[in-house]
């Protein structure tokens, strides 16, 4: 009897990406899948070219206005591995880093010339669509040859090859928020074993400052809008983590609500600008146009926060103390 992982690609076709299938099946995946759908060029029109959906921050002072949805967000990113550590000269070498949720796959190109000693990479998406889009991208930007791309609901990643290879680093942004909470919690278990002691975990993730069950948005609005239905408190996403097995080395709200606000009027600037979108928008761009306006009232009502979080894992020997 064959286990999950040796189910990949059971087609036999020349697929750019391995698939990866447990034996459970994520109810809510196809809506995600759906969310992702749409044309990458629809998205690079709304959201940038580098296709970053974890918005950005605006006060970097190599930033020079006007500062692009790209800048921004790419600087959110940097701040974040300088807040895990991975810009001290005397760090640990990378050798193998995941992304979890790994979009249209630039966060994987920029590890990839980041961290030239990396020799492995791996993306994990349910969307073969965003797949696909990230292997031509990597191909045409020289670093396929380093990464692995699979399509893989995130609660299998311990099926993933060489689990004795533990990670150094684990990206992990905009994406649990599209996990039900059962998922998020057997999710983190699962990662746990996958990474190394001391590996760093940097994660990005929109949380509730009020409880879900009294939350209410300003703006009606009762359409499970780009998948992002399963809300989540900092406290409960926090204790999940450490839970898991990880500790918390940073938390913080980043970028800052009104920088969220800023990045979400941009991209809604663009969708409704008729030069870039003449017949309009459907699908998920059009969720996006809508959520951008009830996000910001929340936003700068603080209901809701775009948190920034750095986990590690410890040794067995601190563990031990």
């Amino acid at each position: 009897m064959s286990t999950p992982a040796e189910q990949s690609n059971p087609t036999g076709g020349n697929l750019p990406y391995q698939i990866i299938q447990g034996f459970s099946v994520d109810d809510y995946q196809e809506k995600v899948v759906y969310t992702y759908g749409d044309s990458p060029e629809g998205w690079r029109k709304a959201i940038g070219d580098y296709l970053l959906f974890q918005f950005g921050v605006y006060d970097d002072p190599r930033s020079t206005p006007p500062i692009s949805l790209d800048e921004a967000g790419i600087r959110y990113f940097e701040r974040q591995l300088k807040l895990a550590g991975l810009e001290d000269p005397n760090r640990a070498p990378i050798k193998r880093i995941l992304d979890i949720g790994c979009g249209w796959g630039y966060i994987l190109k920029y590890l990839a010339k980041r961290f030239p000693e990396c020799q492995c990479l791996d993306g994990v998406n349910v969307s073969p669509r965003q797949l696909e889009y990230c292997a031509s991208f990597h191909k045409a930007h020289d670093v396929s040859d380093r990464i692995n791309l699979y399509l893989c609901n995130a609660k299998d990643v311990e099926l993933l090859p060489h689990a004795d290879k533990p990670y150094d680093l684990v990206i992990i942004r905009g994406v649990i928020s599209h996990f039900p909470n059962e998922l998020y919690e057997s999710t983190m278990r699962a990662l746990h074993p996958r990474v190394r002691e001391g590996g760093a975990l940097v994660i990005s993730d929109n949380l509730y400052n009020t409880e879900p069950d009294v939350y209410t948005s300003d703006t009606q609005d009762d359409v499970d809008r780009l998948a992002c239905k399963h809300r989540k408190t900092p406290s409960y996403f926090r204790d999940v983590l450490e839970q898991s097995g990880f500790t918390t080395h940073d938390m913080r709200v980043m970028p800052s609500n009104i920088d969220v606000v800023r990045w979400l009027m941009d991209s809604k600037a663009n969708i409704e600008n008729r030069e870039m979108f003449p017949n309009g928008v459907t699908g998920a761009l059009e969720e996006l146009r809508i959520l951008a306006e009830n996000w910001s009232v929340a936003l700068l009502k603080n209901k809701v926060s775009t948190y920034s979080v750095i986990m590690k894992k410890p040794s067995e020997k601190s563990n031990a103390v």
